[in-house]
């Protein structure tokens, strides 16, 4: 028999909450995000945005969030937070696919006073190294190359954010670059074989920054 998606009738975030998730979901498959890369430019641990786009999970976005999100997507706070105030109006359902593994899909829609119903998306789970449909055509050995010629510089020397790194990245170079390309440059600098050692701490604001000694 086949599989059908289901109602989910009872969630763990207010409604406003899923709807601002639906929407900076929106904005990171547009722009090429995938959950870990999202997670990494906000500063957070790898599955901070996958435990947010699952509903049976209580973490939102708070305003600190939505502050720099707003930077990652050069958007507005309407872009982001829900307008309650908007006409017409609509509800938002949640619908649920589990497979034989419980893995579960999401499926969300917009139904609004008049019976329309618009499809919102479809979500669930993503691996660490899934790489969306992207604008950028930098690889990772330029990435790489990048990190590496910084560190010979005094660029390290401050503690940095990743969405700063990433963003001095794409000003110099006038090309965008995937997130994950960065993550794993950063990552192979790791002091050993006759790699430079790039640090990485939670600085005061709860969000991971990158230094070396100097």
């Amino acid at each position: 028999m086949k599989s059908r998606f289901s109602e989910v009738e009872k969630h763990e975030m207010p409604m406003v909450e899923i709807e601002k998730m639906l929407n900076v979901f929106l904005l990171r498959t547009a722009k090429g995000y995938s959950q870990y890369e999202l997670s990494f430019l906000l500063g957070q641990e790898d599955f901070y945005v996958r435990k947010i786009e699952d509903i049976n999970h209580t973490l939102e976005y708070k305003i600190e969030k939505s502050n720099i999100l707003r930077q990652i997507f050069n958007c507005g706070f309407p872009a982001i937070v829900p307008n309650t105030n908007i006409s017409p109006r609509y509800t938002i359902k949640i619908f649920e696919l589990k497979n034989e593994t419980e893995h579960i899909t999401y499926k969300s829609e917009k139904v609004f006073a008049d019976g329309t119903i618009e499809e919102i998306a479809i979500f669930g789970t993503e691996d660490k190294e899934l790489l969306l449909p992207s604008a950028s055509t930098v690889t990772e050995e330029e990435v790489t190359a990048w990190v590496l010629a910084k560190c010979q510089t005094d660029y390290f020397n401050t503690s940095r954010t990743a969405l700063q790194i990433l963003k001095d990245y794409e000003a110099e170079l006038e090309q965008p670059i995937r997130p994950l390309f960065l993550v794993n440059a950063l990552k192979s600098c790791n002091g050993t074989k006759g790699m430079p050692k790039i640090n990485k701490k939670k600085d005061d604001n709860a969000r991971f920054v990158y230094w070396t000694n100097g």
